[in-house]
């Protein structure tokens, strides 16, 4: 696997790791501020998020690159029965 496609299964799990993050944790705001939306969150923890997705997105990554390092997952498809 080159590493131009490792980043790029590394990409694909960690922005569906991070977006379905998003919403864990967000409390939303009793203030109106004007120009805010009404549901828009006190603190979203962004940065505290991004590092949590960026170490679970690491295990599938690493999964991925392992099965198809070893022939496993060629294997698999190989050998599948119709």
């Amino acid at each position: 696997m080159s590493p131009v496609s490792l980043f790029l299964v590394f990409l694909m799990i960690w922005l569906i790791v991070f977006f379905m993050s998003l919403p864990f944790g967000v409390n939303v705001s009793g203030d109106k501020i004007i120009g805010n939306a009404k549901s828009a969150p006190d603190n979203p923890n962004l940065k505290l998020k991004l590092l949590i997705s960026l170490f679970i997105s690491l295990i599938p990554t690493l999964i991925i690159y392992w099965l198809i390092n070893n022939n496993i997952l060629f294997n698999l498809i190989i050998n599948f029965d119709y």
